[in-house]
């Protein structure tokens, strides 16, 4: 696997950052993590072989990866998987998902491109960038409350819910942790998001940030840290050296350093999320 970068218009850099419908956000509020742009689509490939399912969920397909031998000495831990622009049946976030259900979670990747990610489009003649986007995150828009909705009848109210979201699914990990529908939220390498995310936020949160980032820059990032103090939230911040926006599903495997923080980047969501799950 070696580090690539698909062929796509630089109009990506011109997208602003969206206003999402799961929660009620202030038109006005500050952005902080901004829209989302070419290292958005830069990284590697990785190698395996994925041991989850393709399921159809309140009518959206999903990635599903279950535990092959679930703990049975604590209650079920559900694990909602918002992905980067890739879609949850990419390779890279397919192995991550896995990961994450050998710790014991069940995991759902919701498919909000419906089977229209963005390596689909990959040296496209003409392909319109922001089209492409505004109509993702509206499908996204559309899709989430009744796919989360089918995912809580389907493992039961009894269930531990967590929900972690990548890059484009970013501001989803947080609508949903500004509410009692799961216990805690976590995100890596963001974007699209603004300062009522983090004011709205009522559940723990993990922060799993790169050193250079152009989505999620330093300034933003300690403003948000501002926010989330201000308010005695419950958080944890991690800021990998050397490694850029990305790196928690698309590092480069021949990178020691890459590697190592994508994999503690995995860890902790697992040991963030048990700790609330208990």
């Amino acid at each position: 696997a070696s580090m690539w970068s698909l062929k796509l218009p630089v109009l990506l850099t011109l997208l602003s950052a969206p206003l999402l419908a799961l929660s009620a956000l202030d038109p006005s509020s500050p952005v902080l993590a901004g829209p989302i742009t070419e290292h958005c689509i830069e990284g590697a490939k990785h190698a395996g072989e994925p041991v989850g399912t393709n399921v159809t969920i309140a009518d959206v397909p999903t990635y599903l990866s279950e535990p092959t031998t679930p703990p049975s000495d604590e209650k079920k831990k559900v694990l909602l998987f918002f992905s980067d622009i890739y879609s949850p049946f990419y390779v890279n976030n397919q192995l991550l998902q896995d990961y994450f259900a050998s710790e014991g979670f069940n995991v759902v990747g919701i498919d909000y491109f419906f089977g229209d990610p963005i390596q689909a489009h990959d040296g496209q003649p003409g392909f319109n960038m922001t089209a492409w986007f505004n109509k993702s995150r509206e499908q996204a828009e559309r899709a989430l409350p009744g796919w989360i909705e089918a995912v809580r009848t389907k493992y039961g109210a009894d269930a531990k819910y967590a929900a972690v979201g990548y890059c484009f699914g970013a501001p989803y990990a947080l609508e949903i942790s500004a509410t009692d529908k799961v216990v805690a939220g976590a995100f890596a390498h963001p974007s699209g998001l603004v300062e009522a995310h983090f004011s709205n936020l009522t559940k723990p949160l993990l922060l799993s940030c790169a050193e250079t980032d152009s989505s999620f820059p330093t300034a933003s990032l300690r403003r948000a840290v501002d926010i989330l103090a201000g308010k005695k939230a419950t958080y944890h911040l991690q800021v990998f050296s050397g490694v850029s926006h990305g790196f928690a599903t698309r590092a480069d495997p021949n990178d020691a350093n890459a590697v190592w923080a994508k994999e503690e980047s995995a860890r902790s969501v697992v040991g963030w999320f048990n700790r609330f799950s208990k």
